[in-house]
């Protein structure tokens, strides 16, 4: 069976998959009742998975030889850690191939491992050759999903396949724990409230509120589903703090996060949305927040799931879950705003491995083309924006870094205005009608490598330049494009870390 450990975020630490123990092979087929020689001994060499076995003409009639040597008494097979020991012998013995093993009898295949008439013996089951590769389960690194050990340690003793110790994933196990990449590992690095901090647990709006606004370093773990009724509600995030959701179902309806002159904070596995708020009196002047175009747009965190402004720094947005409505369906693009918003004076940040989906506006950086800020410096990487209309992203002022995301259902994508320059590389746009752009009025420039663009209008790209990237990301790049589609997805959001 597989082994499934389950770790709370804090630590950011990998599950190890623990690989499945060597399946059984079928049942003899009614061999005859000739009195075997004992099943083989199982060939111990030192091998790579221990296959199963095909196993001998072996047989319902064997009569069990209890004397036989190999089968249960053989020192792979049940001992091992994974593989199972063949049905000890005799009569009509489905033994399964006994995994990894050198031993002394080493799981005999089909024929029953022990002696007195077990068909002629089986043929051991190509015993296992001790499974240096064994099972590391799928995702293991030293091995294939044989059945024989989980990531088996070249399995000298033939006992089933040592434990191994490198199989990363295991069969059904977690990826590894979320690495930091880009602009927020710059300008002293983002550790939100890991150095120093305490670990505490929010599972209602008053404890996140008070936590979250607290100036104390905090790791706070959100649990469940926090909302503050028909009106929501914003949480005004300070310094040094970690916001990290439990699970897969930590889920913030109508309560959006305000990042405001707060430096060095993680938010990582939350799902955010603003449709819990329902108190709505769409009329003009009603509202203190507005759309690019004036009308209006929803009170709350002014309308932003999350909203990163004044001098904020270094902040790393991960593995998160945002959305609203479908827009075909609510069809007002200024009832929310953006799923993540930055603005003013901020800077060093990396948004990954977040899956956005079922809104008009991804996400801007800079409110205005007279919002410029040198150092607003941010890295987009492996995002999955799923029918989200417009501004993937709209981005103004400084240097930017978009890789690796999988854009899909868009009606225009990346919008890079007022001096801009933004590395475009290797992401992945389904149909659409503007892929990368940039507006006459107030151009950007773009420096694109190795994008897929399914299909869109024609436009002009905007003008190459070349962008100062300055940290190391060739461990992060999937570097094959067309993969992007299929990575991007299976492993971004929530219950992915």
């Amino acid at each position: 069976m597989t082994i499934r450990a389950i770790a709370i975020p804090f630590a950011l630490v990998a599950l190890a998959g623990v690989g499945c123990a060597g399946g059984s092979s079928t049942e003899g087929a009614g061999g005859s009742a000739a009195s075997g020689t004992g099943g083989g001994a199982g060939a111990s060499s030192a091998g790579t998975t221990g296959s199963s076995g095909t196993g001998g003409t072996t047989g319902a009639a064997g009569t069990s030889g209890v004397a036989g040597t190999s089968g249960a008494a053989g020192t792979s097979g049940v001992a091992g850690t994974t593989g199972s020991a063949g049905n000890t012998g005799g009569a009509a013995a489905s033994g399964s191939a006994g995994a990894s093993a050198t031993g002394t009898g080493g799981a005999a295949g089909r024929g029953g491992s022990a002696g007195g008439g077990a068909g002629a013996g089986g043929t051991a089951g190509v015993a296992g050759n001790a499974g240096s590769v064994g099972s590391a389960g799928r995702g293991g690194t030293t091995g294939s999903a044989g059945r024989g050990g989980t990531g088996g340690a070249s399995g000298a003793q033939g006992t089933g396949g040592g434990s191994g110790t490198t199989g990363t994933a295991g069969a059904g196990g977690s990826a590894a724990a979320p690495k930091l990449i880009g602009f927020a590992t710059l300008n002293g690095g983002t550790t939100g409230g890991s150095v120093g901090g305490t670990t505490v647990t929010a599972s209602t709006y008053a404890q996140l509120k008070s936590y979250a606004e607290s100036s104390t370093t905090y790791v706070i773990m959100v649990m469940g589903t926090i909302s503050n009724g028909a009106n929501g509600g914003q949480i005004n995030v300070k310094s040094n703090k970690s916001l990290i959701g439990v699970g897969s179902t930590a889920l913030l309806d109508g309560v959006g996060l305000n990042i405001s002159s707060a430096n060095n904070i993680i938010i990582q596995n939350l799902r955010l949305t603003m449709t819990g708020v329902t108190t709505r009196t769409e009329t003009a002047g009603v509202y203190t927040a507005s759309d690019d175009e004036g009308l209006p747009a929803i009170l709350v965190n002014g309308g932003d799931a999350i909203s990163i402004q004044g001098t904020s720094k270094n902040i790393w947005i991960d593995h998160c879950e945002l959305f609203n409505e479908d827009p075909s369906v609510q069809t007002n693009h200024d009832l929310y705003d953006g799923l993540i918003d930055i603005k003013g004076q901020t800077g060093w940040i990396t948004i990954s491995w977040n899956y956005l989906h079922d809104h008009h506006k991804g996400g801007l950086v800079g409110a205005s083309d007279t919002d410029l800020y040198t150092d607003r410096k941010i890295t987009f990487h492996h995002n999955y924006y799923d029918n989200v209309l417009l501004r993937i992203p709209m981005y103004r002022g400084a240097v930017g870094h978009f890789f690796n995301n999988y854009i899909v259902g868009a009606t225009d994508a990346s919008e890079i205005r007022a001096g801009t320059c933004v590395r475009v590389e290797k992401n992945y746009y389904e149909s659409l009608h503007y892929s990368i752009y940039t507006p006459s009025d107030a151009p950007g420039s773009t420096e694109r490598i190795d994008n897929i663009e399914v299909s869109h209008a024609s436009r002009a790209y905007p003008a190459n330049c070349t962008a100062d990237i300055p940290y190391v990301y060739s461990d992060a790049l999937t570097t094959t494009t067309t993969d992007v589609k299929t990575v991007v997805p299976r492993s971004a959001g929530v219950g992915k870390i």
